[in-house]
């Protein structure tokens, strides 16, 4: 990514009725706070559940 790129992401603030509901995965709900189209390189998600809950360690490409 291209400096110029980078800032031509604008701020953005999402209150919790804009965000789509959480996710199960494996046991933890997962919800995105800013996707990677918004932000246009990574993921910001907020993550609750039990010790020992949800996905393993991984990556996306």
């Amino acid at each position: 990514m291209k400096g110029s790129e980078i800032m031509s992401v604008q701020p953005f603030v999402l209150r919790p009725d804009q965000h789509e509901p959480a996710l199960n995965v494996v046991g933890t709900q997962v919800t995105a706070l800013a996707s990677n189209a918004a932000t246009q390189s990574f993921e910001i998600t907020l993550q609750q559940g039990e010790d020992a809950t949800g996905p393993p360690p991984h990556r996306h490409d």
